[in-house]
Order: C-alpha cells, then sequence, then structure tokens
C-alpha cells in the first residue's frame, strides 16, 4: 500500500525531449495528489485511484506518460488534455502487458544472442579464424561519417571486454600468456559488440553460413540489419522501454521468407511488430520449431485494441 504517498514529492516532470540546462524555470516536483488533479483536470476518469496512485509512485509519471499519448488531444502541439471518455485502465492496461510482452521477448532475443555466439565462433574457427578475430585485417575497412575506421572502435571495445572478464578460463589464458581462441573471446563480448564483430568481419563465406542456420537467406547487409535490430529490441526491453505504439529507430527488415511464414501476423512501419516478427522468425529456425511463435502469438490475441497498439507506431513530435 501507498498511503502516505500523497506527500511524497518526485523528481521533477519534463516534458518529452526537455532539458534543464536551457535556462528557462525549471517545473516544480509534484506530489502524487497533484499529479491525479492534473490529469483529471485534462479530463481522465479515474477508476481506480489506489492503483493509479501505484502505478505513479513505482512507474513514474514520466514513463507512463508515454502510454497517455494515444488518449491525448494533440501531445505533438501540447495539448495533452484527454479524449472524451478517457479512462485511467485504457492505458494502464498496455503498460501492463508491455511488461510482459518484454519479458516474452527477452526469452527470444536470449535465444537468438547465444545461438549467434556460438555458432560464428565455431564456423569462423573451422575456418582457420580461431586467433585471427583480434586483427584489423579481419574487418571491414568501413569509415563512419568522421571518416574514423569503425573496426578500430570495435577492437577497442572487444580488448576492453576481454580485459575486465573475470571468467575462469580468460583469467587462465591471461595467467599463461596464451592468445585466447575465438569461442572464448566471445562469451566475454556484450550482444551489440558481437553483432558489431559480425556485421564488419571480412569472411563473408562464414557469414552466410552463419546467416542462413538461422534462416536468413538474403544479403549479407541485410541480415546484418535484422541482427542489428534484434540487439535494439533486446536493450529496448531491457531498460524496460515502452513497446505499445512506440516508432523504432532500427526497425528489422521484413524478408521474403519472413512474410511467407506469417501472413497473418500485421505490422506498421516502424512498430514493435516488424522487430517481433522477426524474432519469431529466427527463434524458429533456431529451435526448429513454433512453440515461441505461438506463444506471442497467443499474448497478443488475449487483448486487440493492445495488439493493434503493437502493429502500429506513432509519432507525437
Amino acid at each position: 500500500m501507498v498511503d502516505n504517498s500523497s506527500s511524497l514529492s518526485l523528481l521533477t516532470v519534463l516534458k518529452p525531449g526537455g532539458s534543464s540546462h536551457t535556462g528557462a524555470e525549471p517545473k516544480p516536483a509534484k506530489t502524487i495528489d497533484q499529479m491525479i488533479d492534473l490529469m483529471t483536470e485534462r479530463g481522465l476518469t479515474v477508476t481506480d485511484e489506489a492503483q493509479l496512485r501505484r502505478m505513479l509512485f513505482d512507474c513514474n509519471y514520466y514513463r507512463l506518460s508515454g502510454y497517455f499519448r494515444p488518449f491525448q488531444v494533440n501531445p505533438a502541439a501540447g495539448d495533452n488534455r484527454y479524449r472524451p471518455g478517457t479512462r485511467d485502465v485504457d492505458f494502464l492496461i498496455p503498460y501492463e502487458m508491455d511488461e510482459e510482452l518484454r519479458n516474452i521477448i527477452l526469452k527470444g532475443t536470449a535465444k537468438v544472442e547465444l545461438a549467434l555466439r556460438s555458432r560464428f565462433a565455431y564456423l569462423l574457427a573451422s575456418d582457420g579464424g580461431a586467433y585471427t578475430y583480434m586483427d584489423p585485417e579481419s574487418y571491414q575497412a568501413v569509415r563512419n561519417k568522421r571518416g574514423e575506421l569503425l573496426r578500430d572502435n570495435l577492437l577497442r571495445n572487444m580488448d576492453k571486454w576481454m580485459g575486465m572478464s573475470n571468467e575462469v578460463c580468460i583469467r587462465h589464458y591471461r595467467r599463461s600468456g596464451r592468445p585466447v581462441p575465438v569461442w572464448a573471446a566471445v562469451e566475454t563480448f556484450p550482444f551489440d559488440t558481437l553483432s558489431r564483430m559480425i556485421s564488419l568481419h571480412a569472411d563473408a563465406k562464414v557469414l552466410r553460413e552463419l546467416y542462413r542456420s538461422v534462416g536468413l537467406r538474403t544479403s549479407l547487409r541485410t541480415s546484418s540489419e535484422v541482427v542489428h535490430a534484434m540487439v535494439y529490441l533486446r536493450n529496448l526491453c531491457s531498460h524496460h522501454a515502452r513497446l505499445w505504439h512506440r516508432e523504432m529507430v532500427i526497425p528489422s527488415p521484413m524478408t521474403r521468407d519472413m512474410k511467407a511464414a506469417f501472413p497473418d501476423v500485421a505490422y506498421g512501419e516502424k512498430s514493435a511488430a516488424s522487430s517481433l516478427l522477426a524474432l519469431m522468425y529466427l527463434v524458429e529456425h533456431i529451435e526448429d520449431g513454433n512453440e515461441y511463435s505461438k506463444e506471442i502469438q497467443r499474448f497478443l490475441n488475449i487483448d486487440e485494441e493492445y495488439a493493434a497498439g503493437i502493429a502500429t507506431a506513432l509519432h507525437w513530435e
């Protein structure tokens, strides 16, 4: 219970994109009572004040505000009034369903990450690359907009993660002075570093075998973009980010095979559903079964409006 929440003052609430360094007078912190008063003044019907209080205390008004937007008149223009008939449950239900979906997604992205990690190391080692993964020549000489070689930053990150590792096998190699084989090294890398290692690698033969093993029968570039989208999706879920009506910064490309595998799955441009469909496709090929995709589809079938929000990206800026 949060009986004393009305006296609690939370952090300053800023508008999305706002900053406390603009020179403008910062907004004063609001109590939960003041937050609820503001929401009701804007036209919200509160059906369960105790539940709303708990959500504001535990989940943060700023985090919840992303779920308000579909129910507000014109948030892009600063009109945050609620549309007539809007109730607190209208946004609390998708908030709670997002929490459940994120947990399901993290199970799937873990399978993709571990499979890519293991299969890439195996294929690279089998192709004679067990000890060449720290050689700059093993990676493409791609430059960013500033003219910097992406592989240089990659190699620094790889060296950093191996240096920070306290895994027994890594400590053993460190003490003995022996080079670390790729199958041990990849276990120290986070998913984003592994993704960049794969996308920049110069061994096209290994990459084609790797991508085909997870069902990606398209160009190396498109396959790399699919994996990058999985990293982004995993990171969103790891940081408890909103998926409902989210405009994905890094959406997954949709290959013909993905569309053919799930012809009944609706997805809009830049929606979370596009990356979700790609995840279902990858896990099916990794597991050689459809239990995971069925789990996601069963979940989305629980609430038609929530599923529509996952399939539709909205932009409020």
